[in-house]
């Protein structure tokens, strides 16, 4: 079967099965809508009585099973009506494409940001190659700030602008969609993050790209520094296409956190609304634009990548160094992570002797030596509470990102047949995502976990896939099968070495943020309940509190940097 088809056929199946599972959903859960559409008309004191309930059914026709009530949808679908909104009565096409528009402004604004911050990351590096100190310390620190602002998801990083530029600054609105000065700080917020990602891979990439061999005989063929640095980053270009697409994707889509932090009406927002009152078309025409878009932003990346790369694809001409993964060999980098972990150590372990759920203090009682990191909105000990959650906190997130690699692999290695699958499962941002989990599992205690994990692994095989493509393109794996090489010990020797390290690296950088991302849904009641004192829960938590005391949104926030930074300083060379 055509390449082509494979893929066409992939994309075609997996958008199949996210509109089938959530046009079934209230039938594979056993959730009856007309509970929910009830008060998300009527408000949550609506009484839900017997008639109530009954008058819902009969005007949205619920009596019917959901496969008739999912054909009917798929068929005015093809005529291009995606219906109206059970809540509201608006009409489905008219909302997402007003939504639409506010969320692509937003993606374009936050791209353009975040490619502006990465142009001058990439220029450091160019010059520090230039200067021949490219593996020197400086480099490092850089890698080092990447890393923080990957650990950072975009409504922790919401919360800190609005924190700084609106209300200690006074520049910035701190919420709404009525001028421009509305646009920055989510602007923002979404660039941060994706920047970071962006810079770190990027500049490992060009690095890797820039101790090539041909880069010496550019160099002694008098070839200028600019053309070589010019051609290395179209090189290191090349891998992570379809990385950068899955992040456009993230950008449009996957700020739902952002849209919610500063009430902004986008296709996010307007997403995760019609999933938490079971409004199923306004859901499911949402999705369905959402996951078309990431189709065609993704098979954009393939064929670019496709053409950056040229016949040495086919022709395994492709000659290029592969990066090894090991712990760093700089002294000084491995004292200050094995410090840092202790840090973070010492802190949980004085945390186990304090209680983090008793009531012993004011409410927001600033620190002081009975309750050195004050009290919260309770009275609780923060102390207690942002070191009581480190442990389950931490352990969570490595489960979820090493599920995440694994899947990443599999997937990646089968990317002409999951091609489809991690574009929609990018497309659809997390907190929907927990969402659809919670209504087919019925509100399992492991739904947070299955959400992130299902929502995490598409970057990490995308990236598999593009490293997949270059290392296939290297002539030794290309002239291996005529040498009479097994397909094992070409995955073995050739393959999982030019593909593991970054994917390692890959992995690590997104540890921090998976771990917040994982216990930031309990923004909408999934996964840790209160009053556990899990980081994310906290920051949520306290964040109305933010301007009076704001410890307690702060020290779950530090204490990921500076998770994010030991791990980078332990595995960078």
């Amino acid at each position: 079967m055509p390449i082509w088809l494979t893929l066409l056929l992939s994309r075609f199946l997996a958008l199949s099965t996210v509109v089938v599972l959530v046009g079934l959903m209230p039938d594979i859960a056993g959730i009856d809508p007309s509970q929910s559409i009830l008060r998300a008309r009527a408000g949550a004191q609506q009484l839900l009585t017997a008639e109530a309930l009954q008058a819902i059914r009969e005007d949205l026709q619920l009596d019917r099973s959901a496969a008739q009530r999912l054909w009917d949808w798929l068929t005015l679908a093809m005529q291009g009506d995606l219906g109206v909104s059970w809540v509201s009565g608006a009409s489905v096409m008219e909302s997402v494409q007003q939504t639409g528009k506010t969320s692509l402004l937003l993606m374009v604004t936050a791209l353009g940001l975040a490619l502006m911050f990465c142009a001058v990351s990439v220029f450091y590096t160019a010059w520090r190659w230039q200067q021949g100190r490219l593996t020197q310390s400086g480099l490092a620190h850089h890698g080092t700030f990447s890393s923080v602002l990957v650990s950072l998801p975009e409504y922790v990083v919401a919360s800190l602008l609005i924190m700084v530029f609106a209300i200690w600054l006074g520049w910035f609105p701190p919420y709404g969609w009525q001028s421009a000065q509305n646009l920055w700080l989510p602007s923002l917020a979404m660039a941060l993050p994706a920047a970071g990602l962006f810079g770190r891979l990027l500049n490992d990439s060009l690095k890797r790209v820039l101790e090539e061999p041909w880069v010496i005989t550019w160099l002694s063929a008098n070839v200028s520094q600019c053309q070589v640095v010019r051609f290395a980053l179209w090189r290191a270009l090349s891998s992570l296409l379809p990385q950068i697409a899955m992040t456009v994707i993230g950008l449009t889509g996957g700020a739902v956190a952002v849209e919610l932090v500063f009430s902004i009406p986008g296709i996010g927002r307007l997403i995760l609304g019609a999933a938490k009152s079971q409004d199923l078309p306004m859901l499911q025409g949402g999705l369905l634009v959402l996951l078309v878009f990431s189709m065609l932003i993704s098979g954009a990346s393939i064929l670019l990548q496709r053409f950056v790369l040229g016949r040495a694809v086919t022709s395994g001409k492709l000659v290029s160094s592969h990066s090894t993964f090991h712990f760093t060999r700089n002294p000084i980098k491995r004292t200050i992570s094995a410090t840092l972990f202790a840090l973070l150590i010492v802190c949980a372990a004085w945390a186990l002797l304090r209680d983090p759920y008793t009531i012993q203090f004011t409410r927001l009682e600033p620190p002081s030596f009975a309750a050195p990191f004050g009290a919260d909105a309770v009275g609780r000990d923060l102390l207690a509470r942002v070191g009581g959650g480190m442990i389950s906190t931490i352990k969570m997130g490595m489960i979820a990102t090493l599920l995440s690699l694994v899947l990443g692999l599999i997937f990646g290695f089968a990317a002409r047949f999951s091609q489809g699958f991690i574009e929609i499962t990018k497309g659809v941002p997390y907190i929907v995502a927990g969402l659809l989990i919670a209504g087919l599992t019925g509100m399992n205690s492991n739904s947070a976990l299955i959400a992130i994990v299902l929502v995490s692994w598409a970057p990490l095989a995308a990236h598999c896939a593009s490293l997949l493509v270059e290392a296939k393109a290297q002539p030794y794996t290309y002239l291996a099968p005529i040498w009479g090489t097994s397909q094992w010990r070409i995955l073995r020797f050739y393959l999982l070495p030019y593909v593991l390290p970054p994917l390692i690296r890959h992995a690590l950088l997104k540890w921090p943020v998976i771990t917040l991302s994982l216990t930031s849904l309990s923004f909408i009641g999934l996964g840790v309940k209160p009053p556990s004192p899990e980081w994310g829960l906290l920051i949520s938590e306290n964040l109305p509190y933010i301007e009076r005391s704001p410890l307690g949104v702060l020290l779950p926030i530090f204490g990921l940097a500076l998770l994010s930074i030991a791990v980078n300083m332990l595995f960078d060379d």
